[in-house]
């Protein structure tokens, strides 16, 4: 979780156009992109990107936390 809060505190406060830069590395370089572009497209058809509630964010975090960590996982070398 502190990994997924710096790199969000992180884009605060960037000029626009390098934040999107920094947005569209952060998907492209993912391990799990495409996990992550599932769990975007689901969040974003129930209408939960918005973040207009606590509820709401602390259900982004906790997903967003949760492919951080099975892509963590995936990326460790076999027997450690």
């Amino acid at each position: 979780m502190e990994r997924l809060t710096a790199r969000m505190r992180f884009n605060d406060g960037l000029p626009a156009e390098l934040a999107a830069e920094l947005v569209t590395q952060f998907h492209t370089e993912d391990a799990e992109r495409y996990l992550l572009a599932y769990v975007y497209g689901y969040l974003g058809e129930h209408d939960l990107l918005k973040v207009r509630t606590d509820a709401e964010k602390s259900l982004l975090l906790a997903v967003l936390n949760l492919v951080e960590c099975i892509a963590a996982v995936k990326a460790k070398p076999a027997g450690v």
